[in-house]
């Protein structure tokens, strides 16, 4: 199947990795911009949490409406909408201005990656389905690699320069999208009509509750861990911009060898089900190592430690988006866009509980993550396969 749409593939392929490239560039500098702004780690995790306030509103309304007139016009929207409001970071100097952009970032860019995952799940199905949501997240993280790593270096000069960049290569995206990615909508969902939303109680007895639930939490700690791990290791062992463009680069390198090698295989030979609820396990066990190699201000622990948890995320992932689309019963843009609220609210609650937890004892955001991390497992883990069994074991 996905020889079928090698072209479309490639295509999609490609635009994930370069969008990648432009979010990893800014993600070294954005705790040292902010602080250099004024603001400290509280600050930093609310400005981290805007885009995510409004990812939760707009997230599930471009799923509906790529759903309605097609993938193709809802990717070209997104991508406008992140150029130009990178462009805009790299403009301001003002903390307040700065949270208003990113909010505006969250409500138009935030139509990108499920509308992505919507358009793969067009052009793939059954045992594809999984390789194909690996294939993208190897792409995305080798966005992660490069990105990281050049915004490291551009930081070093320049706190504005990486969002013009980021931006920039946002912005040349578009002709290409237009010229070179179909449709892949063949005709508009019946199922829109469906009430269902994250803010009604009618999602709680939703069959893929429990992979939002996955979803809600593996976004929750992965925020604390970004607001807060920059801080960290600045404290510990003295890392700086360059030191986590390097970092970033390696988690990148792993969850590319996680995602675009082993995905496809593990997914056949255990189930999307057990690889969700292993990569939550590492994600937890990675999350402790942090701590501890922080505490002993080991370097290399450090890092590898942040591998651990980078493993289980990019174990997690992939297989839970694989796992709405072969259970979903509404359109596969609405589903995804409900799962993206998911993570927008931990993205939301994340940051803000991170920086709070972290004034009061670094510790703490790793410890709360990792609990909870566990939590899920125990109590959503065995009913993540309500539909569809037969491609869960």
């Amino acid at each position: 199947m996905l020889k079928k749409f090698k072209g479309p593939m490639v295509i999609l392929l490609i635009i994930q990795f370069l969008v990648m490239v432009g979010f990893g560039i800014v993600i070294p500098i954005l705790p040292f911009f902010v602080q250099n702004l004024g603001g400290g780690a509280l600050s930093l995790g609310i400005f981290m949490s805007s885009y995510s306030i409004m990812q939760f509103f707009f997230a599930p309304f471009w799923g509906r409406l790529s759903d309605r007139i097609g993938r193709r016009p809802v990717i070209l929207i997104g991508l406008t909408g992140y150029g130009l409001t990178f462009l805009l970071f790299g403009m301001v100097n003002n903390l307040y201005l700065l949270i208003g952009i990113r909010a505006l970032s969250g409500m138009v860019s935030s139509a990108t990656i499920p509308t992505a995952m919507a358009y793969l799940t067009d052009i793939t199905e059954g045992a594809d389905r999984s390789k194909g949501m690996g294939m993208v997240g190897a792409a995305m993280g080798l966005g992660m690699i490069f990105g990281p790593a050049i915004g490291g270096w551009l930081g070093h000069y320049s706190f504005s320069l990486p969002f013009f960049v980021a931006g920039g290569l946002a912005l040349l995206l578009l002709p290409f999208t237009l010229a070179f990615l179909p449709e892949s909508l063949k005709e508009p969902a019946e199922v829109l009509r469906s009430r269902t939303s994250l803010l009604s109680l009618a999602v709680l007895k939703d069959p893929l509750f429990a992979l939002f639930a996955f979803n809600f939490i593996m976004n929750f700690t992965m925020s604390m861990f970004e607001t807060t791990f920059a801080l960290l290791a600045a404290a510990k062992v003295g890392f700086g911009p360059r030191d986590m463009g390097v970092t970033f680069a390696i988690l990148g390198i792993f969850g590319v060898i996680v995602q675009g090698g082993l995905i496809g295989p593990l997914s056949k030979m255990f189930g999307d089900a057990k690889l969700v609820k292993t990569g939550a396990l590492l994600c937890a066990t990675g999350l402790i190592l942090i701590i501890l190699a922080a505490n002993y201000g080991n370097i290399i622990f450090l890092v590898m430690s942040t591998v651990v948890f980078m493993v289980g995320n990019s174990l997690l992932v992939p297989t839970s988006s694989s796992l709405v689309t072969k259970q979903s019963t509404q359109g596969q843009g609405a589903s995804l866009g409900l799962f993206a609220s998911f993570a927008s609210l931990g993205r939301i609650i994340g940051p803000v509980t991170g920086g709070l937890l972290f004034g009061i004892n670094m510790e703490l955001p790793y410890v709360t993550g990792s609990v909870f991390l566990v939590l899920v497992v125990l109590v959503a883990g065995r009913n993540l396969g309500v539909k569809n069994k037969a491609s869960l074991v």
